[in-house]
């Protein structure tokens, strides 16, 4: 060890941080834990509530019977044929010229345990206008048998509804109701058949409540689909396949215009595909939605702060060991642990105090607690208050720095790149009169006094 002993302090603090990467794994894994206990939470308020919501229609559902001849082949006569009457089940899906939807939210924030999730109430008033297109035979000389016409709307989850739907035609009022099995989307209402009429205009007004929790959405299957959504949350995140057309976002909430047209939009033709499919997962026909999560994610932040832990606990290490080459400090790698120590418990400092407070505040008790106490240790450590607080002041400038990287995700990279840089252009400046073959000769071995007298 003595022979070496820059290569051997080099080693030692290598190792350390390869050590002192466990328990940052172990916080890595705290946090995630916590961030699935938050998830839980919010699961459960929504099974309570209900959960995000995507609001479909409505639509004309008009099933049908096509009666038609078709000739077929008699068996053991060539060139035999026989006429075979045959029926086809069909449904003729029309979707409304115009929809126009006027949409006011206002949240609420529940908890559970420690945890907060949103929840929304929701006002919904909507206009639209069918024009009804003939049903044609697919096959010539067919007959068509109509069934009972619906009008069909969607929620994903019916147990928002705080009242049932307020369904209107010009001159009466229809029932709403849950849809057949056979039918697409949960909600119907029965038309009269006679006011369905080929060329004709058909308007339809609906009113409802609706609760849910965490977002928001619609799916554009009218022709000209508009969309103005009023909300007191300020923090909203569009999302989906559209943007609104217009928004405006202040401290005391938001409102946004969404406007699609058919022509830009594959909405209808997905639907008929699978008419099932925006009630899954998945999402595949196009939609727009609004979420109210939460702007500033504790998990996240503090998972993003440990991926700059590794960097944060080598620049701190590194500093200290040129420091010590210059300076000629004597910092003993149990030294080096101890630091280490406290560094990594910054972050588990940080999530613990994240769940309870605003973020900056939790950054800023954090660092101040970790900083106070490696000031502290290190005026011991270093032998005096000036190189302490030297010390101290540099960590300042770091956290400050993470903070800015957490906080500035956009720029991130450059303010990272610029750390570095930094660091290094203040190592080279700090060691350029450095003798490095100085440093890196062995430790001259003091002679013993017995040595001493039998040569004099």
């Amino acid at each position: 060890m003595n022979k070496y002993p820059l290569l051997s302090k080099l080693l030692l603090v290598a190792l350390l941080m390869a050590l002192l990467a466990i328990p940052l794994a172990l916080v890595r894994e705290v946090i995630a834990e916590r961030s699935a206990y938050r998830q839980q939470a919010a699961a459960e308020v929504a099974r309570a509530h209900a959960g995000p919501q995507t609001l479909t229609g409505p639509l004309l559902w008009l099933p049908y019977t096509e009666t038609y001849l078709r000739k077929v082949k008699v068996e053991g006569k060539v060139g035999a044929t026989r006429e075979e009457l045959v029926s086809v089940e069909r449904v003729s899906v029309q979707f409304p010229k115009t929809q126009d939807s006027r949409s006011r939210l206002a949240t609420e924030t529940r908890w559970r345990g420690i945890f907060p999730v949103t929840v929304y109430t929701s006002q919904h008033a909507s206009t639209g206008r069918f024009m009804w297109g003939e049903v044609t035979p697919r096959q010539p000389g067919g007959r068509i048998t109509l069934g009972q016409p619906l009008l069909l709307m969607g929620v994903s989850d019916t147990r928002g509804l705080l009242a049932a739907p307020q369904l209107r035609l010009p001159g009466r009022t229809l029932a709403v109701e849950q849809a057949p099995a056979s039918s697409p989307l949960p909600l119907a209402a029965r038309v009269d058949p006679a006011l369905l009429k080929a060329g004709a205009a058909l308007d339809v007004a609906v009113d409802f409540e609706l609760a849910g929790t965490g977002s928001i959405g619609w799916v554009p299957l009218a022709d000209d689909s508009s969309v103005t959504l009023t909300s007191s949350w300020p923090h909203p995140s569009f999302g989906g396949d559209f943007l609104p057309r217009t928004r405006s976002v202040t401290a005391s909430g938001f409102e946004a215009t969404w406007r699609v047209s058919s022509l830009s939009s594959r909405a209808q033709s997905q639907f008929q595909e699978d008419p099932r499919a925006d009630s899954l997962p998945s999402h595949t026909v196009e939609q727009f939605s609004v979420s109210l999560g939460d702007p500033v994610d504790v998990y996240r932040l503090t998972e993003r702060a440990t991926k700059y832990a590794g960097m944060f606990i080598v620049l701190t290490f590194a500093a200290f060991f040129v420091l010590e080459m210059v300076r000629r400090w004597r910092i003993h790698p149990m030294q080096y642990l101890m630091i280490g120590a406290a560094l990594v418990l910054f972050f588990l400092l940080l999530l613990s105090l994240s769940e309870h407070m605003d973020f900056a505040v939790a950054y800023g008790l954090a660092s101040t607690g970790c900083i106070a106490l490696l000031g502290h240790y290190l005026r011991h450590v270093l032998g005096g208050w000036r190189p302490g607080l030297g010390m101290s002041g540099l960590l300042v400038a770091l956290y400050g720095v993470l903070y800015g990287i957490l906080v500035s995700e956009d720029n991130a990279l450059m303010m990272g790149s610029l750390l570095l840089f930094g660091v290094l252009a203040a190592i080279m400046v700090a060691t350029r009169r450095l003798d490095w073959y100085s440093v890196m000769r062995p430790e001259p071995v003091p002679a013993s006094p017995g040595l001493e007298q039998h040569s004099a």
